[in-house]
């Protein structure tokens, strides 16, 4: 669902975007603001599909430095990686907590809208809670457990 929230965030941003390039370009108007927009929700969009990544192994392995390990000791690296990922996005979600409450604080607003900065940084926490969230399942979950779920998220969803 997060990941279903954050592509069509950015599918939205991506059309305004070109709507207000090509209107600069043809009709001498743009959409007011529309870096800071893309910015702010690209943000929030993103740290969305963190967790989907997550969970079809989509981050970055060095599975080729491995391959010939034994089977056990690339299970051990894996859950090693997938320990590391989750806490580093649950270490991402407190510390993007703490940014956003000290932005509504501050009354920190952004350059050109003068949006409130502390919503939109607020708004990143679930999503990089859920990676944090899942890296740790996965870390400790059965291996099929975790491939199954890779599996099921996977293209074609089968």
């Amino acid at each position: 669902m997060s990941a279903t929230i954050g592509g069509m965030a950015l599918c939205g941003l991506a059309i305004m975007l070109v709507v207000s390039i090509l209107a600069r370009k043809t009709m001498g108007w743009q959409v007011r603001g529309d870096v800071e927009i893309v910015q702010m929700g690209g943000a929030v969009a993103s740290s969305l599909l963190f967790a989907w990544c997550q969970v079809r192994h989509g981050n970055v392995a060095v599975d080729f430095a491995t391959k010939a390990l034994p089977s056990g000791v690339q299970q051990i690296l894996d859950r090693t990686g997938y320990f590391i990922l989750g806490c580093l996005g649950l270490l991402l979600a407190v510390r993007t907590m703490a940014l956003g409450l000290g932005s509504l604080e501050n009354h920190a607003v952004s350059t050109l809208l003068a949006w409130i900065e502390g919503y939109w940084q607020l708004a990143m926490v679930p999503g990089l809670a859920l990676f944090g969230v899942i890296g740790l399942f996965q870390s400790f979950a059965p291996r099929q457990v975790v491939d199954d779920m890779a599996q099921a998220f996977s293209y074609g969803g089968n």
